[in-house]
C-alpha cells in the first residue's frame, strides 16, 4: 500500500508541472539494455563506482556496460530490495527488503549475508512501517531546475546524481532513466516555423533570431515571440548589435537590403545601399564604420561619420571575390573578409589596401571568424579545420589535433570561465557533430554532448551569448535553438577518471578470488586476470587499460581496450599486478588497482638444498680424485713401459727413413740432372741439326730462284720437302718437350684460313703423286675468309694428320674437309657471349689406309706410341705426331677424335672456335721469287761462323739488292761496325759463335748505338726455346729469327726495321716467345697515350699528375730491381710486379713484357737471365723518362 501511495503522489506532482517546449537528453534503460525489473525503488553509487539498483526482483549492479542481478541464491534475505546504504567508514553495503528483513555485503568482493534488524531502519532511511522515505521535493526541484519533462507515463520515485555529472531516475514500471548533458537544452522550432539562421543578443535579455520568415524575438527560456512589426518579411541572413546606445541592431536580408532596428522605433531599411541587396555578413569597426558583405556585390562600408558617402569594394579594389561569407572587425580596426574557394583577405584602414593570406591548400573556404580577449584572430573553415593568427604566425588545428571535424561553421569567444588562468581562453565551436569547447591555454577540445545525443546535431548556424546573470550561449541548428549553460559546460571539461575493479583471476584455468591468491604452489603457472572499468558517463570515448606485473617488468603495457591480462609460465617469485583505466587517449588515468601474489620456490632452488648439493659434490669430487690418482699411477707405469718400447721402434723407423730419404735425394738429383741434360741436349741438337739444314734449305731456295727445268724443279722440291719433314721431326721433339714443361703458348694473329688449309695440297703433292694417291682439300663456302688464331700451330696439327694419313695409305687417297659446326657444350662453355663474332669450325682428315684396330685407338695418342711395332718397322715415324696434334688441339680448347675400321681407313677430326677477323688484316703470303729488290740498296752486316750459312745469307740478301758484309764471330762484327765508314742499315747476328757470342756482341753494339730504331740488330738462332729469345731481347736485339729462316719472313723483318715498310713484320715463322710473341725492341720507348688519356677523361692536369707520380716512384723501384737482382728473388719479383703495373698505363708493351718475364724469372731463381733482363729494363726506363718528362712539362 505504501509503494502504491508513493507512486500516486509522484504522478500528481508531475501532473501539476506545466508543459515546457524545451527538450533534454534522457535515455531509458530497460530489457533491451539488460535491465529486466521495471520498478526501481532505490539507487546508490558505491566508492568503487558501481551503480546499485533496488528492485522487486533482486539487487542489480551496473558497471556502465552491463547489468548483474543478485537474488536469494547469492545470499540475499529476500529478492525485493527497497532501500540501499553504504557505510562511509567501512564500505559495507546495507540492503532493506520489502518484508522488513535486511542484508549486508561487508567486503567489496565478498558474499551477501542476512543482517539483524536492530538499529538498521534509521540508517537505511525507512519509515516506521519499513517503506522507503521518498524525497519528492528533491525530485521536483531537479525537474524544475532543468525544466525537464519526462515522457508521458514515466513516474520517478528515486533520484541519484553520480560523480560524473549524470542524474539517474528510478521509476515505477518504466525501469531506469539517465539525464546527461544537463548543460544543454534544445528549443525546437514550432511546427511550420522557419529554422534560425542568424542570432544576436536582443533588448532586455531577449534573443534576436533571424529566420527565413523574417526577424523575431525569443525570451530567455527560448519561447518565440511575435515577429517585429514593419520588419522585413524576407529571410534574414545576418544580425549585428550596434555598440553603444541609440544605434540598435542591423539585420541583413536575402534580397531586401539592410535594415536597422532601434527600439522603441520600428525597423527601417538603411538608405544608401541597393534596396535589393543580398546581405551575407556584417561587422562594425569604431574607426571605420559598418561593413556589409554581400553574396555577389562585394563589400560596402557605411562610414561612422554619416556625412561621408558609402564606399563600395569589389575585386577591382583588391577583393579576392565578390561573394562574402564572413566578416570580422578586430580591435585594431582591421577588417577580415572570408570567401569560399579563394581564401582570406584583410583590409587595413591606414593603408586602405587589402592583404591576402594563403591558408593551407589553395581554395580554402572560410565560414566564421572570432577574436578572443588576447587579440588573437580565429578563422573557421569548411574542410581545413581551424586557424589562429598570433602576431604574424598562423597555427593550424584539424582532426589530427582531437578536433572531431574539419568543418567549423560558427565560433564564439567566451567570457572568463573557471580558473583565472583560463580567462579569455575559451572558444565555443559549432559544427555538424554538435558543439565543442576549446581551451586555448591547454590546447584541448572537449565535446559538449555525447556522441549519442541527437538533440545537438547539424549546428550550421551562428552562435550568440545569452543575456542574464548565469553565463550562457545560444546555438542555431536546423531543428531549433540550443541553450548552453556555460558553467555546467565547464564542469564537463573536467573529466573524471573511471573507477576500476579487479574482477576475477584464473590460475592454470581454474577461477580463484583475486584477494585469495596468496602464495601459489612451486611450479610454473599460467595466470589470467579480468578487470572492469567503471564509468556511468555517456562518453563517446571507449575505455582503455594499461597494466604491469611488478616482479616481471616495471614498464606499463601499451593501452588496449581488452579488459584482461595473461601471464603464461610465471616462475617463482613475488609479484604485484597494477592496472589503470581511462576514457580515450586523452582522458586522465584512474587510480591504480593492485593485486599481490607469490609463487613458491621449488625445493631444488632453496638454500638448504644447494648446501646439500655442494656437500655431495665435494664428497663425490674427493672420491673421484682419489680414484683418478690411483688410476693415473697405474697408467703412468704402463705408459712408461710403452714409451720405452715405442722409442726403440721409432729409432729403428728413423734409421730406415733416413736411409730412404738419402736414396730419394740421390734419385731426385739424378732426375734433375737428367732433366737438365735433356734440355741441354735438345738445345744443342736443335742448333747442330738446324745449322746444316739452314744451308740445305737456303741453297734449295736459291736454286729454285735460278729457274731450273721441270725435272730439276721436282728434285729441288723433293729436297725442300724432305728438309722440311726433318725440321718437322725436330720441331715435334722440341714441341713435345715444351708441352711437357707447360711452356708452349699460342699466337693470336689474323690469317686466311682457307688459303692456309689449301697450302696442304701443294705441300703434299710430291708425296701423294709418288704413291699414286689422290689428295683433295674441300673448304665449305661459309667458312670465314679470315680468323684470329695461331696459323703455325694449326698447320702443324694438319701436317701431322695428313702426313700420317699418306704414310699409312697404299691406295686410294686422302680427303681434308673444313666446315662450320654447331657450338658443342664444351666449346660453348669456353666461348664468351659478347665480343667479336665467333665461329666453330670442324676439321677432318679422312684416308683409305690400313685403319686402326679398335683395341688400339686409345694408345695411338701416347708419346712414342703407334698401333703396333710392325707398323713402325714398315712405315717408320717417331710416334710423336698424334700426341703433339692432340696436345695442340687441347691447347686451342678442342678435342682430337678418331673413327677407324681396320682395313677400311681412318678419320681424324676436331672442332675449334675462332674469332672472325678482317680479311684485309691477314696479309697474303708473298712467294719467295716475287720479293721486290730494296730501293735504294741496303747495307747489312751478317755475323755467322758457318760457311754454308754465310753463303745462304749472302745469296739470299744479294737477290734483294742488299750489300752484304760477313763477320765470322762477334768480335769481328763489333770491329766491322765500328770501323765502317758507311754505316750499316742492319745487323744479322748469330748467337752461338767462337771468341764472342752474339749476345755479348749485341750488348757492346747497343752501348755504342743505343737508338734501336736507327741501328736494328736481328738475331739468328737455331734454338727455338723462349729463354733464348728473352736473352736476345735483353742483350739489345730488336727481334730474333729461327734458322733455317723463311726468306719472306727475313725480307719482312728487314723492310720493317729499316723503315722500308709501314706495316708490322709478319709473325709467321718467327720463334715463339715466352709470352706468346713480344713486340720488337724498337717500339719500347714510344709511349702510347690513348689509355691514359681515356682514363683522364680529357683532364690534362690529372694526366700530368699520374705521369709526375710515376717519375717520382719509378727510380726507387728501378734501384730496388738492381739491388735485389741476385740477392733477394722474392723482393725482385715483388718490385717487378709493382713496376709492371705502373708502366701498363703508358702503352710500352716491350717494357711491360720484359718486366713480366723478369717477374716470372725471379719466381724461379734457377733461370739464368735475370741480370741481363734487369739491365735491359733499366735501359728501356732511361729512354722512357725523357718522353714522360716532356709530356708532364708540356
Amino acid at each position: 500500500m505504501g509503494l502504491l501511495l508513493l507512486a500516486l503522489l509522484a504522478g500528481l506532482l508531475l501532473l501539476s508541472w506545466p508543459a515546457q517546449a524545451q527538450q533534454a537528453f534522457i535515455r531509458q534503460f530497460g530489457p533491451a539494455e539488460g535491465l529486466r525489473p521495471p520498478f526501481v525503488y532505490s539507487l546508490l553509487q558505491d566508492r568503487q563506482g558501481y551503480l546499485w539498483l533496488g528492485t522487486a526482483e533482486g539487487l542489480v549492479r551496473y558497471d556502465g556496460t552491463s547489468f548483474t542481478t543478485f537474488t536469494t541464491k547469492d545470499g540475499l534475505a529476500e529478492d525485493f530490495v527497497v532501500s540501499l546504504r553504504e557505510e562511509p567508514a567501512t564500505g559495507e553495503l546495507w540492503l532493506g527488503h520489502y518484508q522488513g528483513r535486511f542484508s549486508v555485503k561487508k567486503e567489496a568482493n565478498g558474499p551477501f549475508a542476512t543482517a539483524a534488524r536492530a538499529a538498521v531502519s534509521a540508517r537505511l532511511g525507512l519509515t516506521a512501517d519499513g517503506t522507503p522515505a521518498v524525497d519528492t521535493a528533491a525530485i521536483g526541484r531537479y525537474l524544475r531546475r532543468y525544466r525537464l519533462r519526462l515522457p508521458s507515463g514515466v513516474v520517478p520515485i528515486c533520484l541519484l546524481e553520480d560523480r560524473e555529472g549524470n542524474t539517474w531516475f528510478g521509476t515505477a514500471g518504466q525501469g531506469l532513466w539517465r539525464h546527461s548533458d544537463r548543460h544543454l537544452r534544445r528549443y525546437p522550432t514550432p511546427a511550420g516555423g522557419a529554422p534560425p539562421v542568424a542570432l544576436s543578443p536582443g533588448p532586455q535579455g531577449t534573443l534576436l533570431v533571424g529566420t527565413a520568415a523574417g526577424l523575431q524575438t525569443t525570451d530567455t527560456n527560448g519561447k518565440p515571440g511575435p515577429q517585429l512589426s514593419s520588419s522585413p518579411a524576407v529571410p534574414v541572413r545576418a544580425l549585428l548589435a550596434a555598440p553603444g546606445s541609440g544605434r540598435g541592431y542591423w539585420a541583413g536580408t536575402d534580397g531586401d537590403g539592410l535594415w536597422q532596428y532601434a527600439p522603441p522605433r520600428a525597423p527601417r531599411r538603411v538608405k544608401g545601399l541597393p534596396a535589393t541587396l543580398e546581405v551575407s555578413a556584417l561587422a562594425y569597426a569604431a574607426s571605420s564604420g559598418l561593413w556589409v558583405g554581400t553574396t555577389a556585390d562585394g563589400l560596402y562600408l557605411l562610414p561612422a561619420d554619416t556625412t561621408q558617402p558609402v564606399r563600395h569594394f569589389t575585386t577591382a579594389e583588391g577583393l579576392l571575390q565578390n561573394s562574402i561569407y564572413a566578416l570580422l572587425a578586430d580591435r585594431t580596426g582591421r577588417v577580415w573578409v572570408g570567401t569560399h574557394g579563394t581564401g582570406l583577405a584583410a583590409y587595413t584602414p591606414a593603408s586602405q589596401q587589402f592583404a591576402h593570406y594563403r591558408l593551407g591548400a589553395s581554395g580554402v573556404s572560410i565560414s566564421s571568424f572570432a577574436e578572443d580577449a588576447a587579440g588573437r584572430v580565429w578563422v573557421g573553415t569548411e574542410g581545413q579545420g581551424l586557424y589562429c593568427l598570433t602576431g604574424k604566425t598562423w597555427q593550424h588545428y584539424d582532426a589530427g589535433h582531437s578536433l572531431s571535424t574539419n568543418y567549423v561553421y560558427g565560433m564564439l569567444a567566451l567570457p572568463a570561465l573557471g580558473k583565472a588562468a583560463d580567462a579569455g581562453n575559451w572558444l565555443l565551436l559549432s559544427h555538424l557533430q554538435g558543439l565543442t569547447l576549446f581551451n586555448v591555454r591547454t590546447q584541448k577540445f572537449t565535446p559538449l554532448a555525447a556522441a549519442s545525443d541527437t538533440l545537438v546535431r547539424d549546428c550550421r548556424g551562428p552562435l550568440a551569448l545569452a543575456s542574464g546573470a548565469r553565463p550562457a550561449a545560444w546555438a542555431a541548428t536546423r531543428a531549433g535553438l540550443v541553450r548552453i549553460d556555460l558553467r555546467e559546460a565547464l564542469e564537463r571539461t573536467r573529466e573524471l577518471p573511471p573507477g576500476l575493479v579487479l574482477a576475477a583471476a584464473e590460475v592454470d584455468g581454474d577461477p580463484q578470488p583475486v584477494a585469495a591468491l596468496g602464495e601459489l604452489s612451486a611450479t610454473r603457472h599460467r595466470l589470467r586476470f579480468a578487470f572492469t572499468g567503471l564509468s556511468l558517463a555517456a562518453s563517446s570515448e571507449p575505455l582503455e587499460y594499461q597494466y604491469r606485473l611488478r616482479g616481471l617488468a616495471d614498464t606499463w603495457s601499451r593501452p588496449s581496450a581488452s579488459p584482461e591480462a595473461q601471464f603464461p609460465g610465471l616462475d617463482a617469485g613475488s609479484y604485484t599486478l597494477e592496472v589503470r583505466a581511462r576514457h580515450g587517449a586523452a582522458g586522465p588515468w584512474s587510480p591504480v588497482a593492485r593485486a599481490s601474489f607469490g609463487i613458491a620456490t621449488p625445493f631444488w632452488r632453496t638454500w638448504w638444498f644447494a648446501g646439500l648439493v655442494v656437500l655431495g659434490a665435494a664428497g663425490l669430487l674427493w672420491g673421484v680424485v682419489r680414484y683418478r690418482e690411483r688410476a693415473l699411477r697405474e697408467t703412468q707405469i704402463i705408459l712408461e713401459r710403452t714409451v720405452e718400447e715405442r722409442t726403440a721402434e721409432l729409432r729403428q723407423q728413423k734409421t730406415h727413413i733416413e736411409a730412404i730419404n738419402a736414396d730419394l735425394m740421390v734419385a731426385r738429383d739424378a732426375a734433375e740432372a737428367s732433366q737438365r741434360a735433356k734440355a741441354q741436349f735438345l738445345a744443342n741438337m736443335s742448333h747442330e741439326i738446324r745449322t746444316p739444314m739452314n744451308a740445305v734449305i737456303g741453297l734449295t731456295n736459291l736454286l729454285q730462284a735460278t729457274r731450273p727445268n721441270t725435272e730439276q724443279g721436282e728434285y729441288l722440291t723433293a729436297i725442300e720437302s724432305s728438309s722440311q719433314n726433318l725440321l718437322v721431326i725436330i720441331n715435334d721433339i722440341l714441341d713435345s718437350s715444351k708441352m711437357e714443361a707447360g711452356k708452349l703458348t699460342l699466337e693470336q694473329v689474323p690469317f686466311r684460313l682457307p688459303e692456309a688449309v689449301r697450302r696442304l695440297a701443294a705441300m703434299f703433292k710430291f708425296a701423294t703423286e709418288t704413291k699414286g694417291l689422290f689428295f683433295r682439300v674441300d673448304v665449305a663456302p661459309n667458312v670465314p675468309a679470315a680468323v684470329l688464331g695461331d696459323p703455325v700451330r694449326l698447320n702443324q696439327v694438319l701436317v701431322n694428320l695428313v702426313g700420317n694419313a699418306i704414310k699409312f695409305t697404299r691406295q686410294g687417297g686422302v680427303l681434308v674437309t673444313v666446315t662450320t659446326a654447331v657450338f658443342s657444350p664444351e666449346l660453348a662453355a669456353g666461348s664468351a657471349s659478347d665480343g667479336p663474332p665467333r665461329t666453330a669450325i670442324r676439321f677432318a682428315v679422312r684416308d683409305t689406309g690400313i685403319g686402326i684396330p679398335a683395341d688400339k685407338l686409345g694408345a695411338i695418342f701416347e708419346d712414342f706410341s703407334q698401333a703396333n711395332t710392325s707398323t713402325t718397322r714398315e712405315f717408320g715415324g717417331t710416334g710423336l705426331g698424334l700426341s703433339i696434334a692432340r696436345n695442340l688441339v687441347q691447347l686451342h680448347g678442342g678435342q682430337l677424335g678418331v673413327t677407324s675400321k681396320e682395313g677400311q681407313g681412318s678419320e681424324f677430326f676436331f672442332e675449334l672456335v675462332y674469332e672472325t677477323a678482317d680479311a684485309s688484316a691477314a696479309q697474303p703470303e708473298t712467294p719467295y721469287g716475287q720479293l721486290e729488290p730494296f730501293e735504294p740498296a741496303l747495307r747489312v752486316l751478317v755475323a755467322e761462323d758457318n760457311a754454308l750459312n754465310q753463303l745462304v745469307a749472302r745469296k739470299t740478301l744479294e737477290a734483294w739488292n742488299v750489300h752484304v758484309v760477313i763477320a765470322e764471330n762477334g768480335r769481328l762484327a763489333v770491329e766491322a761496325v765500328v770501323a765502317a765508314e758507311t754505316p750499316f742499315d742492319a745487323v744479322l747476328m748469330d748467337v752461338q759463335m767462337p771468341e764472342m757470342d752474339g749476345y755479348e756482341a749485341a750488348r757492346q753494339l747497343r752501348q755504342r748505338f743505343p737508338d734501336a730504331d736507327r741501328f736494328p740488330i736481328i738475331g739468328l738462332t737455331a734454338s727455338v726455346l723462349p729463354e733464348d729469345r728473352v736473352l736476345a731481347l735483353a742483350a739489345g736485339m730488336n727481334d730474333t729469327l729461327a734458322k733455317p729462316f723463311e726468306p719472306a719472313v727475313l725480307y719482312a723483318r728487314l723492310a720493317h726495321f729499316t723503315g722500308r715498310s709501314i706495316s708490322a713484320a709478319p709473325a709467321a715463322g718467327s720463334a715463339p716467345s715466352a709470352n706468346g710473341g713480344a713486340p720488337a725492341h724498337g717500339a719500347a720507348t714510344k709511349p702510347d697515350w690513348h689509355l691514359l688519356e681515356e682514363l683522364a677523361g680529357g683532364n690534362e692536369n690529372f694526366l700530368r699528375q699520374i705521369v709526375g707520380t710515376f717519375l717520382v716512384e719509378a727510380p726507387t723501384l728501378e734501384a730496388l730491381l738492381a739491388a735485389s737482382c741476385l740477392s733477394d728473388p722474392a723482393a725482385l719479383a715483388s718490385t717487378a710486379h709493382k713496376l709492371k703495373g705502373q708502366v701498363a698505363y703508358f702503352g710500352v708493351p716491350v717494357l711491360h713484357t720484359q718486366l713480366d718475364e723478369l717477374e716470372r724469372a725471379a719466381r724461379h731463381p734457377a733461370l739464368p737471365y735475370c741480370e741481363p733482363l734487369v739491365a735491359a729494363i733499366r735501359q728501356q726506363l732511361a729512354e722512357l723518362y725523357p718522353q714522360l718528362e716532356a709530356r708532364a712539362n708540356a
